[in-house]
């Protein structure tokens, strides 16, 4: 294996998001029994992930059925109850109530913001390196490979440290440490009504609730008194740094944000004067809450919309996992493949479409065989109305292709020169019913009558089907085509 690399960046204009390419960058070259080996090291990996992955389906689908099921459970046992005062009798139900969410006073002491709110929460973000990896693989004739990483360095907002240590190039990518962090802070004192509110119940009242809250030329003492006179007012928060349009490494931007007080929803079980998660009888917990007067259904749908929403992600994330198994397990073919580039890249094509036929094979049975083994019961019954609907169109399907087949088509379609449905006077003998049309070229003929015509047999030549010489001895009879040309209501033997 060998390595070289040519480095430099770019101290260009730093506006937020810009990214450095310039030439930072490491070849390496990889032979083919190095790459063997490696792919046969990932059969292992392949397989471990499979069946990681097959016991994360069951726990997934397992996690949602109970939670549906205790949602369920939830629904049908929960009593709305008023938030004005707490009523003993309801100690250890499921309730549901709305009331008036109040907090008290909250300070971030470190700065003296302060607010009557139920929860404060600073964020704090600085700006940093980040380093980006891109490796690009060129396959040689051999077998062997060429990979070539290349290292970009981007500046960002972040409100978690990024550690360059690790950087490729560190010198000159360096993040300070972060001065200050962002912090939460709730109100000890908090009330839904007549009922204690305690963390866990600020809890579930998510950011999505909360609003921001500016901090006033009033409140910008204590930043300047920490950060100088590069803490400066901008856009609601404080930016500390020489040029709010021209961010440097080490700038912070500080912001505020408030879970304001006002109406309030949940549906939990009464624990005293406060509440706290019910448990379901399969052990499952349900602790819904949201802002707003919420009726207890619509707290239920929006817990089963985010379950789903939660399963489809989960199960999103394992097919591709059982792919990626798949796709290590075949990767060995791929590498022999590779000796012949050209080859390889065909054979790399067609192993991912066999690893997501084989993803789907081991994915859908697993999440059926999961649902039969936590949901026996509907299971069952889903695969008995399944067979039922499969039999039932079949059964339809021959009712309709026999009908069809034994209906005559509409219009007097012809069949074979006759009309469908065309029965001769006698059977072995051609002919129109009585008063039925001519065919064309021949007069009109009445039926045909046995009796007007007695059997006259003639010596030495077998009978008709009634009785008739089929053709005197000195008459051939005419052919057409290989067949009879007996025009229909004339006798056999007798001419047009």
């Amino acid at each position: 294996m060998s390595t070289d690399s040519d480095g430099g960046w770019n101290s260009g204009p730093s506006t937020e998001g810009e990214t450095f390419t310039d030439g930072d960058s490491t070849t390496e070259h990889v032979g083919f029994l190095e790459r063997l080996w490696q792919s046969l090291v990932g059969i292992l990996i392949g397989f471990g992930l499979i069946a990681a992955t097959i016991w994360g389906i069951f726990w997934n689908e397992g996690r949602a059925i109970g939670t549906t099921r205790a949602l369920n459970e939830g629904a049908g046992v929960t009593i709305s109850v008023p938030a004005a005062r707490v009523d003993a009798a309801n100690e250890g139900k499921l309730v549901h109530t709305s009331g008036n969410l109040s907090g008290g006073p909250l300070a971030d002491s470190e700065f003296q913001i302060r607010s009557q709110a139920v929860r404060l929460v600073r964020k704090v973000e600085m700006y940093q390196w980040k380093e980006e990896r891109r490796t690009e693989n060129r396959s040689n004739a051999g077998g062997s490979q060429t990979r070539t990483t290349t290292y970009t360095y981007e500046r960002v907002w972040s409100d978690r440290p990024i550690s360059s240590q690790n950087f490729r190039q560190r010198d000159a990518h360096q993040n300070p440490a972060m001065p200050i962090t962002g912090r939460t802070e709730t109100a000890s004192g908090a009330m839904l009504g007549g009922f204690r509110a305690d963390s866990r119940v600020i809890g579930l009242y998510g950011s999505s609730a909360e609003r921001r809250l500016d901090v006033t030329q009033a409140q910008l003492a204590p930043f300047q008194s920490r950060f100088g006179n590069r803490a400066q007012l901008n856009d609601g928060g404080v930016y500390v740094g020489s040029d709010t349009g021209n961010p440097q490494i080490g700038d912070l931007r500080i912001s505020y944000s408030i879970l304001p007080e006002g109406l309030a929803s949940i549906v939990a079980r009464q624990n005293g004067e406060g509440f706290g998660p019910y448990t379901a009888s399969n052990g499952r917990e349900v602790f819904l809450g949201a802002m707003g007067a919420r009726t207890a259904q619509e707290l239920y749908q929006g817990a089963h919309e985010t379950n789903r929403i939660i399963t489809w992600v989960l199960r999103g994330v394992m097919l591709f996992s059982v792919w990626l198994g798949f796709f290590l397990i075949l990767r060995p073919f791929v590498v022999l493949a590779d000796v012949i580039p050209i080859f390889g890249s065909a054979m790399a094509a067609g192993a991912g479409l066999v690893s997501v036929a084989l993803a789907l094979v081991v994915f859908l049975p697993t999440i059926a065989i999961a649902w039969f083994w936590h949901r026996p019961v509907m299971s069952i019954a889903l695969i008995v109305a399944g067979f039922a609907g499969a039999y039932g169109f079949r059964m339809l399907g021959e009712r309709r292709r026999a009908a069809k087949a034994v209906a005559p088509p509409a219009g007097g379609a012809m069949s074979g020169g006759q009309p469908m449905g065309y029965q001769p006077a006698f059977a072995g003998h051609g002919g129109y019913p009585q008063g039925a049309p001519p065919r064309p070229g021949y007069a009109a003929q009445p039926a045909y009558d046995p009796n007007a015509y007695p059997p006259q047999p003639q010596q030495g030549y077998p009978q008709g089907g009634y009785g008739q010489p089929a053709y005197p001895p000195q008459q051939p009879a005419p052919q057409s085509g290989g067949f009879l040309n007996v025009p229909p209501g004339l006798r056999p033997g007798q001419g047009g």
